[in-house]
Parts: C-alpha cells; sequence; structure tokens
C-alpha cells in the first residue's frame, strides 16, 4: 500500500474511507459532503463512484461486486479492496477520514487557483475581472452541503405555534408593496427570505414596477435598496420626484415656463423634502458581479437595518463559472436567495423576457418567454409577468391597462390583476375597481382566434 503523503494529499484517509464503505456499507451516510472528485487517486475516484452507484440502486457492496464492475478498469482490483476493507477493520472512523479527504481536496484546488490567479495576473484581462473570476472559485469552494436532521412533526410544533403567535403580533407578516391588489394577490405582500421576479419586455414598465414598490416600502417608514444597473441616481431621482411630487417626467428633464411652472416647483421642493427622511438606497454601479452586490447589500443592512432589495436588471449582473448561461443564472439565483435568507429580505429581481411572446398573435407572456427560465422557475418564490397592451395596439380599448401576471406563488395561487400605467409620471397606480381579463385575453392557447388582438 501507498503511504507517501503531503500536506495536499492523504492516501491512507482514503484508503480508510473506501475501506470502511466495503465494511459497513450504511457508513456512506456519515460521507454525505464527499464526492469523487475529492480523491487524489484516480483509481479511488473510480471505485468510490462505483460503491455511491451500487448503495444508490439498493445493492450490498463489498470487494466482489467492486471487483465484477471494475476489474477491467482497476488494475488488481479484487486484491486492493480487500487489503482495504481488512485494514479498516471497522467504519467507527469515516466521518473523521472523509473530512480529511475532503479537507486536502479543497487544499489542492486552493493551490490550483492561485497557480490560475498569476496566470490571470499577467494576462491582458482586467483587473476587476480577474478578481472576480478568483473571488467566484473561493466562493464556489467555501460552498458545503448541510445535512438537517429530520424532525418529526410534533417536535417542530412548538417552532410552529412560536410563529403564529408572532404572526397575531405582527412580527412575523409580509411585506406590503403598497399595491393594493398586488398585495392580495400576493396573499399580502412579499415574504421574508424569497425571491419574487418581475418579468416583461422592454417597454412594459419594470423598472417603473419595482421602483415603486422600493419607493412605497421605505414610505410606509421601512428601509429599501434599489440596485440600478440600468438607470442613474439623477434617473432613479427623475422618476421618484415625478411619482411623490405628481410632477410630469418631461418637465423634470428639462424645466422650461409652462403655465404649471410655479406649482412645479413647489410640488418639487415637497417631494425632495419627503425623499430626504426616506431610507431608500440607491446604488447605480453598473456591470457589478455577486461578491460585490452581497457587499453591499449586508453593508446597508448593518447600517439602517434593510427590509427588501430590488435589483434592476438578472442580465447585468456579471461572473458566473457556468460555460452555459443557464448555469451563470442559476449561480446568481441561489446567491441573491442565499442572502434573502442569511439577511431576513424579500428580493424583487427585474428580468427581461426573451422575443418569442412577440411572434404569437396573443403578446402576453407565458412561462417559457422567460429566457433560460429553468432555473429562475425553480428558485424564485413567486414569478410576475408585466403587460401593457398599448405597447403593441395603438387601438387598444384600455390604453393605461397594466396587467400584472402572476405566473408561480409558492404559497398562493397565481392569477392576474389590472392596474393604471401613468406615462405621464411613470408609475402604476391601483385601478380605483376590481378588473378582470375578458374570457378571450384569459385563453392561454396562441393558436386560437382572439377577438380584438390581431
Amino acid at each position: 500500500m501507498m503511504h507517501h503523503e503531503d500536506q495536499s494529499v492523504s492516501i491512507q484517509a482514503e484508503q480508510s474511507v473506501l475501506g470502511g464503505l466495503i465494511v459497513n456499507n450504511e457508513a456512506i451516510d456519515r460521507c454525505v459532503d464527499l464526492e469523487a472528485r475529492h480523491f487524489y487517486r484516480q483509481d479511488h475516484q473510480i471505485i468510490f463512484a462505483e460503491i455511491q452507484r451500487q448503495i444508490a440502486a439498493g445493492k450490498r457492496v463489498d470487494a466482489v461486486t467492486i471487483f465484477e464492475k471494475l476489474g477491467d478498469s482497476v488494475e488488481d482490483c479484487f486484491r486492493y479492496c480487500v487489503q482495504m476493507q481488512s485494514s479498516a477493520v471497522s467504519a467507527v472512523n469515516i466521518g473523521r477520514h472523509a473530512a480529511i479527504v475532503r479537507d486536502k481536496a479543497d487544499k489542492r484546488a486552493l493551490a490550483a487557483i492561485a497557480i490560475e490567479a498569476q496566470e490571470l495576473a499577467a494576462s491582458h484581462n482586467d483587473a476587476a475581472f480577474c478578481v472576480d473570476l478568483v473571488a467566484g472559485k473561493l466562493q464556489a469552494l467555501t460552498e458545503r452541503k448541510t445535512l438537517m436532521e429530520p424532525r418529526l412533526i410534533g417536535d417542530t410544533m412548538v417552532d410552529y405555534l412560536t410563529m403564529i403567535e408572532n404572526r397575531l403580533a405582527g412580527l412575523h407578516k409580509p411585506i406590503p408593496t403598497g399595491y393594493t391588489h398586488f398585495d392580495e394577490l400576493m396573499g399580502g405582500g412579499l415574504e421574508r427570505g424569497t425571491l419574487t421576479v418581475v418579468a416583461g419586455r422592454p417597454g412594459m414598465g419594470k423598472t417603473a414596477f419595482g421602483l415603486g414598490i422600493a419607493r412605497n416600502v421605505a414610505i410606509d417608514g421601512m428601509s429599501s435598496a434599489m440596485l440600478s444597473m440600468e438607470m442613474s441616481a439623477a434617473q432613479v431621482n427623475d422618476r421618484n420626484m415625478a411619482a411623490i411630487g405628481k410632477i410630469p417626467l418631461g418637465w423634470l428633464r428639462s424645466p422650461k415656463d409652462t403655465p404649471n411652472d410655479a406649482t412645479y416647483w413647489t410640488s418639487l421642493s415637497y417631494a425632495a423634502n419627503k425623499a430626504q427622511s426616506l431610507k431608500m438606497w440607491i446604488d447605480e454601479q453598473a456591470g457589478m458581479n455577486m461578491i460585490e452586490l452581497r457587499a453591499k447589500v449586508r453593508k446597508i443592512k448593518r447600517k439602517s437595518g434593510l427590509d427588501l432589495l430590488v435589483i434592476d436588471q438578472l442580465s447585468f449582473i456579471q461572473g458566473g463559472d457556468g460555460d452555459q448561461e443557464w448555469q451563470r443564472i442559476g449561480q446568481y439565483t441561489r446567491a441573491i436567495i442565499e442572502v434573502a435568507k442569511s439577511l431576513d429580505i424579500a428580493v424583487v429581481l427585474l428580468a427581461q423576457l426573451n422575443r418569442k411572446c412577440e411572434e404569437r398573435t396573443n403578446k402576453r407572456p407565458i412561462m417559457s418567454d422567460l429566457a433560460q427560465s429553468g432555473s429562475i422557475e425553480q428558485d424564485a418564490s413567486n414569478i410576475v409577468f408585466l403587460y401593457r397592451d398599448i405597447v403593441y395596439n395603438d387601438n387598444t380599448p384600455e390604453p393605461e391597462l397594466a396587467e400584472i401576471i402572476s405566473m408561480k406563488q409558492r404559497q398562493g395561487v397565481p392569477g392576474k390583476i389590472g392596474m393604471r400605467y401613468n406615462g405621464t409620471h411613470t408609475v402604476f397606480e391601483d385601478l380605483p375597481y376590481r378588473w378582470s381579463p375578458k374570457p378571450a385575453e384569459a385563453e392561454s392557447t396562441p393558436n386560437k382566434q382572439r377577438r380584438g388582438f390581431n
């Protein structure tokens, strides 16, 4: 048996894990954080993967069953497995040995990242790009599977009833968005620790909707943050002043003599004064990566507390380690949910839909329009689409109507509400009546004949 050791390899620990698993198959439960790639020797990787496969298939694993499958690919397989089994004797210390194997694997990975960092530093890439890439790899290295012990439902009752009491006392209520009908649709508002995706084609008002929620939450006395990777702080403030002071956005962009000039200046003074008291944070950094995003949000939480985070928008976040877009998006959404849970905040993520809906007769979005929607669909607690018919149809009967389409709700029933989009002030407003879609609009099959949407 090979016993050469250095600080990044422990062949002995690898052999102890494999031998312990052959002695006691049930000990696999104590190796949850271990994968085949963590083993240094290739034959150990192959043997561990085969043991995992056979145990997962419900088979009893021993030196013979391993040899039957790996006799051709692992040299002297049967004798080696018997040798590891006899030297392990029992699986008592398998958890400690598995931790050593994982620790050594992490050290080897760290050394590889250090070499890659040196190569990147010598490349022509920007320093910011290099740092982000290395930081992403280091972040992945720190991630661990956490194994929670199953609990009897009776044992969870004390925690559950405490939560009910807190709800009764108003301590565990959702965060209201300030849009009455939308809050009803969302079961009272946005839950802390969750991700809500608001998606739409360009021109549908995603930013106005997200900014409106952030503003309403701050006006309600809570704290909100808007990470605006599309607009500058000045543009965000244009919209805030227009909404709070009921001032036309066009006038704010080029103040000029108009009959209402004096009124607008008075309104601007009122709006600016009100905005100064709001706990609403704006960050206009373009091309932000997840490491920076995390750091910024944690800083806000420390300084003033934070209830709601709005990110505008998904496609502007940089970094990620996957080869394909859906892998990178999956990394973003999981990282954002981790931020939501660890900081106990609600997160609203604005995202752009692909062009597929514009090829259909009825251009209302459906779930598959959410670009690379697999990971978003899985990770988000709520998915909401915005649709304004006026964007496609000049002669639409209700030009100011905006449809808010809930496609997925983890805690409720998906549905559809109507709101008014006020273009002068670029704000969404509650309708004075309860709107419901006409039967033709409610149909979801794109090929059916529709009235009024040609």
